[in-house]
């Protein structure tokens, strides 16, 4: 059986699960991609993720969290 969250833990270990998912990147984009999600902003912070991933990788990560 797999594992069991709550939905309240779950954005707890949002930056787990980034982590997670940027793990084959260089660690100046990955400290840099954990830092835009900290200070979320909407659209202007999923544009700066474009620039930073491209648009494709972007979208899968966000799918992803």
């Amino acid at each position: 059986m797999g594992a069991v969250f709550r939905s309240k833990d779950f954005g707890r270990g949002y930056k787990k699960i980034i982590e997670n998912a940027i793990k084959d990147l260089n660690p100046d984009i990955k400290d840099s991609v954990i830092k835009l999600f900290d200070s979320w902003e909407g659209i202007r912070s999923k544009q700066k993720l474009d620039e930073i991933l491209g648009p494709d990788k972007a979208q899968r990560l966000i799918r992803q969290r």
